[in-house]
Order: C-alpha cells, then structure tokens, then sequence
C-alpha cells in the first residue's frame, strides 16, 4: 500500500508540475551572441562581440546587431560600438528547425538552417565557402 502511495504522489507531482520554460523553443525574441565556430575552429571572441543579438519577430523577419571593436583591451582608444545591422527571414521547415537568410545588403547574403534546443539557437551557415556555426542563448 505505502508502494500505491508513493506511485500516485509521483504522477501527481507530474501530472501537476508546469514547464516554466515553455516558451524557450519559440524563435520570437532576442537571441544573444554565446559562440562561433569557423570551419569547424572555435573563434575568441571578446566582451564587444560578446554584445551581439539576433531580435527575431513570429512573422519570419528579423534584424541583427553586431558590434565590434578593433581594440577590446583598450576602450579608450576605440570603445565597443554597433558595426553594423542586418535583415533576417526565416521559414520553420519542421519542429524548432527553420530555414534562414542573413542579408548584408547589396546582394551580400548568408544562408543556412538554425534549429531551437531549449533556449539555444544553433545556426550553420556557409558564407563565401567557409562554414561556420553561430550558438545564440535566447535572453
């Protein structure tokens, strides 16, 4: 009986228990720059590119922000400033997985598949023939 007891609190408590995190797979919202990896290389970034973000709207659009420094170590001389913005669409083409374009402008333009997992979005992309992979931990 005390085995019957312990069983059923064990399905109430989860039958009960709510995801707090049960918007982390939507794609809306910001997603804020965590890593890249270059051709398979992981690359060093700094407290200013740390700074970048992705704002993505349910639509398909979106807009990115990098910032840049050429001096990281020495803000006096060239603080981390925003370097430039980019257009984003994008296509959910199955669960958490989406189709998506970065546009630089100028016919300048980066393609690939992001997929949602849990609260991190994974990008791989090839851009002028190297591949790259962009991690992005939403805010």
């Amino acid at each position: 009986m005390k085995k019957l007891t312990y069983l059923f609190l064990a399905l109430l408590i989860v039958a009960c228990s709510s995801d707090d995190n049960s918007n982390t797979s939507s794609i809306d919202g910001r997603w804020n720059l965590t890593s890249i990896k270059y051709n398979g290389s992981n690359e060093t970034l700094n407290s200013c590119d740390l700074e970048s973000y992705l704002i993505l709207n349910q639509n398909g659009s979106g807009t990115g922000y990098t910032y840049y420094t050429d001096y990281p170590d020495n803000p006096e001389i060239e603080p981390c400033g925003l370097d430039f913005t980019f257009d984003i669409s994008f296509l959910e083409i199955s669960n958490n997985v989406y189709s998506m374009n970065w546009d630089y402008g100028d016919g300048d333009e980066e393609n690939g598949t992001a997929e949602i997992n849990s609260n991190i979005l994974t990008v791989n992309s090839t851009y002028d023939g190297d591949n790259w992979e962009t991690k992005l931990t939403k805010e």
